[in-house]
């Protein structure tokens, strides 16, 4: 009886000795498998992405520029601009131009505007962007803003408003553009920043950059940031710093 339940254990223990090598060894080659089908799903949209980056081509024909006023003239912003980092000050108002010179007339921004926008011909699907960047509490923060609710998540590190300076309605109060009022037609001539409660903690200068777009082709499809070749970019310090 004895000798039959040592060879009953023994058998047992084979049995389950070779259970677990099996699961082991599935295991294995699951984990293989699952790892080799990664690998070749990593390698298929790597392919795909370097194959969208070398086909797209920018043929964008505008050049814009980023401008602030100065007494009865709006000058293009080339030196670094200084403000208030305070919360609730206003750091600054600046108008996205198609253009590049270097003073342009301060009389009704919308006139001005439609000169330099008529001197382009079949741009009006294009519309403007920005993107913004600065360090807080040693963090790099990043950020693309087409439309309100982009420009929202910049709070409370900073307030960015948006507004339409063109397609003004009569009777209605100019007011920076909202989920309410933006419209397949709005373009967002140009940006307000105001100091928020996290403003003064910002470590670095901002930098601030406008440009233009007419389709999802214009942002890499990995990092989503513009990649065209329309944009302006300037630096904004604090002026007590």
């Amino acid at each position: 009886m004895k000798k039959w339940m040592v060879i009953f254990v023994i058998l047992l223990m084979v049995m389950i000795g070779i259970w677990i090598a099996g699961l082991i060894i599935y295991s294995n080659i699951k984990i293989e498998t699952n790892e080799e089908m990664i690998e070749n799903r990593a390698n298929e949209i790597y392919e795909h992405v370097h194959s969208m980056n070398e086909q797209y081509v920018d043929d964008n024909p505008i050049k814009i520029g980023l401008y602030t006023e100065y007494g009865n003239e709006k000058r293009l912003i080339k030196d670094v601009y200084t403000c208030s980092y305070e919360a609730e000050d206003i750091m600054g108002i600046f108008y996205a131009v198609f253009t590049q010179e270097e003073v342009i007339s301060n009389e009704d921004y919308d006139v001005v505007w439609k000169n330099y926008f008529e001197q382009y011909q079949e741009i009006a699907n294009y519309k403007i962007g920005y993107q913004i960047k600065f360090t807080l509490n040693g963090e790099v923060v990043e950020q693309t803003i087409l439309n309100p609710d982009q420009a929202y998540l910049m709070y409370p590190k900073l307030q960015f408003y948006l507004y339409d300076d063109v397609n003004l309605v009569p009777g209605r109060p100019y007011y920076h553009i909202t989920n309410e009022t933006f419209e397949e037609e709005t373009l967002c001539t140009s940006v307000k920043l105001v100091g928020d409660t996290q403003t003064t903690r910002i470590e670095s200068p901002i930098e601030l950059t406008g440009f233009n777009y007419n389709g999802k082709e214009d942002f890499d499809p990995i990092t989503g940031k513009y990649r065209g070749n329309s944009f302006y970019t300037i630096t904004i310090e604090q002026s007590n710093r």
